[in-house]
């Protein structure tokens, strides 16, 4: 198994954009049906399955919104908690909130009479997490360095201590240093971990080891190529800051 630090990976990710023409939306449409298809087959025959998405305004947050939209158009009635300053939300996590709404205008109008609860809002400081039999831990993904401060620090503590089900991360649970494996005052514990092309380094060492549960790599099509090229040039960062 090839294994790096989530700095390389994230690296590989602007390489396959920028430099190999890949689009976002296409990476993360793959990357969330990923998700929801751990869903569909843990859950499949229970639609009434109770479907928590924690949600930071990044793309790791935009990953989670988009597959609840996906799980939402199979039937199932997920919830989606934000929490972050959305002045400084992704255009992706901005878009996947506007059309995972408009998939919820759509199941109205397509199932008159269907009792539906999917939606989508703001976490605010005291607010109770509501029970699930799946959380989606969509919160930070693998470019978190820094220590966890303020209301998202106050988010993951309610997540924590709330009765969540089964845990579900996307690329890295909350909380963790995928470079170091350290936990950066608070986290989320994952009974499962999808993350995406390669596994990283600090999912496998210290706090890390213990808290991203069993590791899944999925492949969403990413070429070699890009984390080849992605190690040169944190190998050229490194030699620039001695």
């Amino acid at each position: 198994m090839n294994i790096i630090k989530g700095s390389v990976a994230k690296l590989a990710d602007r390489v396959a954009m920028d430099e190999m023409g890949f689009e976002s939306l296409d990476l993360m449409e793959t990357a969330s049906e990923k998700i929801a298809d751990y869903v569909r087959e843990r859950y499949g025959d229970r639609r009434d399955a109770r479907i928590l998405v924690l949600a930071g305004v990044g793309n790791n947050g935009a990953d989670g919104i988009a597959a609840a939209r996906m799980l939402l158009e199979d039937g199932f009635d997920p919830e989606v908690r934000v929490a972050g300053d959305l002045h400084k939300a992704s255009w992706e996590f901005l878009y996947q909130w506007v059309i995972f709404e408009q998939a919820i205008e759509r199941r109205r109008e397509q199932r008159v009479g269907d009792t539906l609860h999917a939606r989508i809002s703001v976490y605010h400081p005291g607010d109770r997490l509501p029970d699930c039999d799946v959380c989606i831990d969509g919160v930070f993904g693998i470019g978190l360095h820094r220590e966890i401060k303020g209301s998202l620090k106050n988010f993951l503590e309610e997540a924590a201590k709330s009765n969540r089900g089964e845990t579900l991360a996307i690329d890295a649970p909350s909380g963790i240093d995928t470079d170091t494996g350290s936990l950066m005052g608070v986290g989320l514990r994952a009974d499962v971990t999808i993350t995406f092309g390669r596994s990283k380094t600090g999912l496998l060492a210290g706090e890390g080891k213990e808290y991203s549960g069993e590791i899944i790599v999925e492949d969403i099509g990413i070429p070699d190529l890009a984390y080849d090229r992605a190690e040169e040039l944190a190998e050229l960062r490194r030699s620039m800051e001695m």
